[in-house]
């Protein structure tokens, strides 16, 4: 062999090392380019977090840091602008005023027609199919629904089990096919670290149809939410033993309370950042008020408690709590969402629905 061809072999032997080095070199370039682009967008988001929460805008600040601390997955970015003392007085300085009232009974009248009343007699509900009306409500920040439910003697807490079990909560559609319900609305709270909650268990006091089914009756609860025997609307704070007292037949617990005994709850600040929201009310004349309102959206950032109230005192409540929201705010009628998820994902996993046979 000549040298020329010697020297020719060694070359094409070399070839593949170059290719394969080569390739090497646009793959580190390429994830170094993904790298440097991601470490850009963080620090403009942090730049442009910054900016909002160290701003000259009070109002702002509070509103952006209230937002994210009612969101599970983002109750941490605060936390890296401000102190937990510093957190602690915003909240303090924007929110609903807490009160120990306990809804008055007396102040429901439950109306319903007799059987041998003209349908028709009675403007409001003279278009309502099954003693139901929905209503569209809208302003600049968002849009929601209301319903209206008539017979208070019809609307329950419905659960996703005995709490026992371990089972994973059900989504909203899932419940309404296990009781066969015409309506619903998610109800209480459930642990959610995170956002990866399984809605296996609720927090605070939950009876379901006369069953006392999570909470101990010497414990008290804040925010208990639910209906007595007679089908009044109970808000306030109160222990099992006295829940069950009062004929409590069905509750859950969260908050805050919006409206006691015909007056709305005093508000500070923002009172609360602009989230997807549900909330319960009764009118005087017993009528149930569901209320859900979409957010996270461009279409619709959300409501503020505050919107609520004014929603709620459209309605005529002399009663009213705010429910759990964010992503579990749903609320279904006859099988169909009214609203949109706030979630990718669609419907969550929850304990407890509003639920109306």
């Amino acid at each position: 062999m000549s040298r020329s061809e010697e020297i020719e072999i060694k070359v094409k032997k070399r070839k593949p090392k170059k290719a394969s080095g080569k390739a090497g070199r646009i793959i580190f370039r390429i994830a170094l380019s993904v790298i440097t682009l991601l470490l850009l967008i963080v620090a403009g988001l942090y730049a442009t977090l910054y900016v909002v929460f160290k701003g000259p805008s009070p109002s702002t600040r509070d509103m952006a840091v209230a937002t994210m601390l009612e969101a599970s997955a983002t109750k941490w970015i605060p936390r890296l602008y401000f102190s937990e003392d510093e957190i602690k007085e915003m909240i303090r300085s924007n929110g609903v005023q807490e009160v120990d009232d306990v809804t008055d009974p007396s102040l429901v009248e439950i109306k319903l027609p007799d059987p041998g009343d003209d349908p028709t007699a009675d403007d409001e509900w003279a278009d309502a199919e099954d003693g139901i009306l929905i209503k569209n409500e809208k302003s600049d920040y968002y849009r929601g629904y209301v319903m209206l439910i008539r017979d208070p003697s019809r609307v329950f807490v419905g659960v996703s089990s005995n709490f026992r079990s371990g089972a994973p909560g059900l989504k909203i559609f899932e419940a309404i096919e296990k009781y066969n319900a015409v309506a619903a609305i998610n109800a209480g709270g459930f642990p959610d670290t995170g956002g990866m909650g399984k809605g296996d268990v609720p927090l605070g006091l939950t009876i379901s149809e006369g069953q006392l089914l999570w909470g101990s009756e010497y414990q008290s609860f804040k925010g208990v939410i639910g209906f007595t025997e007679d089908n009044v609307l109970v808000v306030g704070n109160m222990t099992g033993k006295q829940a069950l007292e009062k004929g409590v037949r069905d509750c859950v617990c969260f908050g805050p309370l919006l409206i006691v005994n015909g007056e709305p709850m005093t508000i500070s600040g923002d009172a609360g950042s602009r989230n997807p929201r549900t909330a319960i009310g009764q009118r005087a004349d017993g009528t149930v008020i569901f209320v859900v309102v979409d957010g996270r959206m461009a279409s619709s950032l959300g409501a503020s408690y505050y919107d609520l109230i004014n929603i709620m005192l459209k309605y005529g409540a002399v009663n009213a709590a705010n429910l759990d929201g964010g992503s579990s705010a749903h609320m279904y009628y006859k099988g169909e969402p009214l609203n949109v998820s706030s979630s990718l994902y669609g419907p969550r996993r929850m304990p407890t629905f509003f639920m109306v046979r």
